[in-house]
């Protein structure tokens, strides 16, 4: 893995990318813009360069965000169910989880 200067082609276009990433990296994330960059202009009868990037940008920004969305939905079903359980505990509706008596596990 080369950290550095990395040659990638989006779109038809070669880039030099500079960056403290490694470099398969880089050309993951390379690919996936090339991707949707040529789903959109799959998808689109304008085919001005401008119009395909800024759409496609647009898609990751919404996969992006539904999945910052879904992480933190994630998170606070986590949260609602460790309070649950932290109730029932207090309430003593399920024992002791924590003892060494073997009966209550």
């Amino acid at each position: 893995m080369e950290i550095g200067n990395v040659k990638v082609e989006i779109f038809g276009h070669t880039y030099t990318i500079k960056g403290d990433a490694p470099s398969d990296y880089i050309y993951q994330l390379s690919e996936f813009v090339d991707q949707k960059m040529n789903e959109v202009n799959d998808n689109i009868s304008s085919k001005s360069s401008v119009q395909v990037a800024i759409l496609a940008a647009l898609n990751i920004a919404d996969e992006y965000f539904q999945l910052k969305n879904l992480d933190k939905g994630m998170d606070k079903a986590l949260e609602n169910k460790t309070r649950a359980l932290i109730s029932m505990l207090d309430d003593g509706i399920i024992g002791d989880v924590f003892s060494d008596n073997p009966d209550n596990l």
